[in-house]
């Protein structure tokens, strides 16, 4: 279990940096391990891929539920799950993230309860009359997708996609 998260965090660093096209023996290098030992984790170059997008989702899943959990007003976790999405950017091997296009039945089962529990934080803040009734769970999404990913030579990113996450949070409230 050990060389296979290895290769998942090195194959993930490599993607993000080199894109999806990256040799497979630069990862196993890179990782510290035979190429065998990778293809014998991962026998193809799209297995790997579906487990990075799939440990993505994970992730995202996570951070939702989290959010879904927190006490307070439905915009404080809709806030709490995008600025998780800011602190993970490094992290997302997603498609809306630039990466690949990827679904297995895993990957839909994910990316399926992360909309219903959007959906349950959206509902709440409904119920309270915070939020639009409106909003989807996938204007949460794209929203978070496109500010975990920093424009190109702009400083303090995390600051300005603070911003955006407030805009973002009143263009959605009721009040």
């Amino acid at each position: 279990m050990a060389n296979r998260e290895r290769l998942l965090d090195v194959a993930m660093t490599a993607v993000l940096r080199d894109g999806e096209k990256i040799p497979m023996a630069t990862i196993a290098a890179e990782a510290g391990v035979g190429v065998g030992t990778l293809y014998r984790h991962f026998p193809t170059r799209e297995l790997l891929l579906a487990a990075l997008v799939e440990r993505s989702f994970a992730l995202v899943l996570e951070n939702a539920r989290h959010a879904a959990a927190l006490d307070g007003t439905a915009l404080a976790a809709v806030r709490e799950f995008m600025h998780r999405a800011l602190r993970d950017r490094d992290r997302f091997v997603l498609p809306l993230h630039g990466g690949p296009p990827t679904l297995n039945a895993e990957i839909a089962a994910l990316r399926a309860e992360v909309r219903v529990v959007l959906q349950t934080i959206l509902d709440r803040g409904v119920a309270a009359g915070e939020v639009r009734d409106d909003v989807t769970p996938i204007d949460i999404i794209v929203a978070a997708a496109l500010l975990s990913r920093p424009l190109p030579n702009v400083e303090r990113w995390d600051d300005i996609a603070a911003r955006q996450i407030e805009l973002f949070l009143a263009g959605i409230s009721r009040r």
